[in-house]
Parts: structure tokens; sequence; C-alpha cells
């Protein structure tokens, strides 16, 4: 049997969560736009196209913030384990002085 090393990945954060909920806003701002987009006055349809806009902006902010957060906990996993393997080696090196 083979043994990772490695933990089991960690759950998506509560923001990925959030921007998928965002989107899905987003889609329904979208189709309500399009939907009644001849009995809605120009202000009113206007208003819409800029709330899905913002959506928008928003889902790649959280969206960004997630990506940014993976990086770093997968860069802090990748250093532990470089450095459990340095040592692991260090008997290797012999009577060798650094």
């Amino acid at each position: 049997m083979i043994d990772s090393s490695r933990p089991a990945a960690a759950p998506q954060s509560s923001l990925a969560y959030t921007a998928l909920g965002l989107l899905l806003c987003a889609i329904a701002l979208i189709t309500l736009a399009l939907g009644f987009a001849d009995s809605l006055g120009t202000p009113a349809f206007l208003a819409l196209i800029g709330a899905e806009l913002l959506l928008i902006v928003v889902i790649g902010a959280l969206f960004s913030t997630v990506q940014a957060q993976s990086t770093a906990a997968d860069a802090a996993e990748q250093k532990k384990r470089d450095e459990a393997t340095l040592d692991a080696l260090e008997p290797l090196r012999g009577g060798e002085q650094r």
C-alpha cells in the first residue's frame, strides 16, 4: 500500500461559494434584463446592466482572493515537504561540513 505524506485537500473557501452564489445572481439579472427589455424603461434596464457589471467585478475579486489563498497555502505546504526531504537526506551527506 502506498501512503502519501501529502494531507487531504482542504475544503474550498467560503469565498468561493459566495462567488458562485453571486454568479447565479448575475445570471438571473441578465435573464431578467433580456426578458423584460421591451417592457422596462431605459433607466431600469441600465440599472440592471449596472448591477450585473458590479456583480461581475465582485465575482472576479472573490475568485482572485481564493486563488491567492490557494497559492500561498500550496507554497507553504511545498516548503514543509522540501524541508522534510532535506532533513531525511541529511544522514546521507556523511561527515561533510556545510
